[in-house]
């Protein structure tokens, strides 16, 4: 018997030294995820003067970051619904209107879409430029409105 077992480990070890003709080498990588939003206001942006007719003031830049392939898209909304009202008397208000890049920004109090893209990659500044009628009999005061914007992949 032990015949048998001295060629059949002979055998196997001529098997496993033999040299191969193919090796594989396996490379991955990664890259994270990118969305961002952010703004950068100007000075006047929170000091308007009310008293007088604005047009086209930009007030800040929103910078947007995305690296996805399907996209992004832009929502916006205003506390207020797209009113500067004052703190301490809300019947007292300012009505005006924002654009994103030159576009009209629909400023009402549940987000609303202001942009979208479809497989655009990169980093992009917008401006935001506020108008508005030359208010009359406002109570004096300090007016006010946030507006959010939001970014999500598509």
């Amino acid at each position: 018997m032990s015949k048998f077992v001295i060629p059949l480990s002979l055998f196997l070890i001529s098997v496993s030294t033999q040299a191969a003709t193919q090796a594989e080498l396996f490379l991955k990588g990664v890259v994270a995820p990118r969305l961002d939003i952010s703004i950068t206001h100007e000075t006047i942006a929170s000091n308007l003067d009310l008293t007088a007719q604005a047009s086209n003031i930009k007030v800040a830049t929103l910078t947007e970051s995305s690296n996805y392939h399907s996209g992004y898209k832009v929502k916006a909304k205003s506390t207020n619904g797209g009113k500067l009202v004052n703190t301490s008397d809300v019947n007292s208000f300012v009505n005006y209107s924002l654009t994103y890049a030159g576009t009209n920004v629909p400023l009402t109090t549940s987000p609303s879409q202001v942009y979208t893209t479809s497989n655009l990659k990169g980093t992009y500044t917008k401006e935001l430029k506020v108008s508005y009628n030359q208010p009359t009999n406002l109570s004096a005061g300090s007016y006010e409105d946030t507006v959010q914007f939001t970014i999500e992949t598509n």
